[in-house]
């Protein structure tokens, strides 16, 4: 299914903002939604998906010779907290997230992200909020990957 991309703010290297769904949840105990985008990322060539446009704007003022942006895939999953689960990014590589806790009072979530080939993560996002990671890991073909995160705990999604 594909991903709409219709504003962006910075954060770490920035945040990716996509549309927020309807009123979220605000029980911690709430199970939380997680999609995880993997974007591939080259410094050859100079074609970018028109998806990831502002993705590839915000990525290239911290890495300039990334110049082409290929939307790789997209995966879905319903976690409760303290649920750990492994998301398939490339060439049998994962990424581990953990959620700690569901939304709070302030619409926060906070959980645990272990990307290929880096250290684990811990961050608080709000929903619908994407965190775009910039990994070391690389393709077979050398392209750098991307991950984009997002975390929904809304009702009715």
């Amino acid at each position: 299914m594909p991903i709409r991309i219709f504003s962006f703010v910075i954060a770490f290297a920035a945040l990716a903002n996509l549309a927020v769904a309807d009123r979220c949840c605000w029980d911690e105990k709430d199970p939380v939604k997680v999609t995880l985008v993997v974007i591939l990322a080259s410094e050859e060539g100079n074609t970018i998906d028109k998806r990831l446009t502002k993705v590839a704007e915000e990525v290239q003022k911290l890495h300039p010779k990334l110049k082409s942006f290929t939307y790789k895939s997209e995966e879905r999953q319903s976690l409760k907290p303290n649920e750990k689960v492994s998301m398939l990014c490339v060439d049998e590589k994962t990424a581990e997230i953990v959620i700690k806790h569901g939304a709070d009072k302030d619409n926060r979530v906070s959980l645990s992200v272990k990307p290929p080939d880096m250290n684990k993560i811990d961050y608080q996002s709000v929903c619908g909020k994407f965190l775009p990671i910039v990994t070391p890991c690389k393709t077979k073909k050398g392209e750098c990957v991307i991950l984009l995160i997002r975390v929904e705990p809304c009702r009715g999604n």
